[in-house]
């Protein structure tokens, strides 16, 4: 059985990638991790200690490359 711990929210971490839900902390045997409360299959951190700035380095959404105003001009 899963226990699953809220983060505070006064603690910054980015939303899931897959789904935008705020991630939680789950007690299993050998320690803790950080996932995603909706579905397993998202990405969560691994085993051991808390490690919410891995959490955040995954699920962070970068922006797409390039400059989408003003497209290059085909020659």
């Amino acid at each position: 059985m899963a226990h699953l711990i809220a983060i505070q929210e006064n603690i910054f971490c980015e939303p899931c990638k897959d789904c935008g839900a705020r991630p939680v902390i789950e007690h299993v045997k050998g320690g803790f991790l950080v996932r995603c409360p909706k579905d397993k299959s998202h990405y969560k951190t691994k085993t051991g200690l808390v490690n919410i700035d891995d959490w955040n380095l995954k699920n962070k959404v970068h922006p797409p490359l390039g400059n989408a105003k003003s497209p290059q001009k085909a020659s």
